[in-house]
């Protein structure tokens, strides 16, 4: 920028308004955010956050019932789905209004229940077993292979350096050119 030897009344020396930009001036300004204004911003979308998810309402765990009251609202209940769960032998049902009971049902009353369900149209789910947990080590061939490959290409690297060292050495005077002395 070429030196000035005027400014106008409002001007400083390097021909910046005095004063305070304008509202319009800082939010088209180029320059970045300081510092401060990042952490502000940053704190604010903080407390936002946890405030939304302070105020989201959790889902109520399913309600315990017997096993006498459940069955009645198998037979004649809003129900959209029931899931059996074989190994703790408990059964869970959801209403529409999408709150859930769970109860124990009695050895040999699964076949009942899922008959009854069936003849109603209920989605019937049942819960899967723990799968075991594989055992021995697991070997990872393609990172042996990938292993393999960088050692490779890094051996020629290597061989490639070595080679144009040996001719930059090697290489004979031009005849021009005089060693310093």
């Amino acid at each position: 920028m070429p030196a000035r030897s005027y400014w106008l009344p409002s001007q400083d020396e390097r021909g910046r308004p005095l004063g305070r930009p304008s509202l319009r001036a800082r939010l088209t300004s180029p320059r970045s955010p300081t510092i401060g204004g990042l952490r502000r911003g940053l704190l604010i979308i903080g407390i936002v956050a946890a405030a939304a998810l302070l105020a989201a309402p959790s889902a109520p765990a399913a309600r315990w019932v017997s096993y006498q009251t459940l069955l009645q609202q198998v037979r004649s209940g809003p129900l959209i789905r029931a899931v059996i769960n074989r190994e703790r032998g408990d059964i869970e049902i959801k209403f529409r209004d999408l709150s859930e009971w769970e109860a124990y049902y009695p050895q040999g009353a699964q076949p009942q229940l899922q008959r009854i369900l069936r003849e109603r149209h209920i989605r019937v789910i049942f819960a899967s077993h723990r799968r075991p947990k594989a055992k021995g080590p697991v070997h990872h061939h393609l990172r042996y292979i990938a292993a393999g490959a960088l050692g490779a290409l890094a051996l020629i690297g290597a061989a490639l350096l070595l080679y144009t060292r040996r001719q930059r050495r090697q290489a004979p005077l031009r005849g021009g050119d005089a060693p310093a002395a």
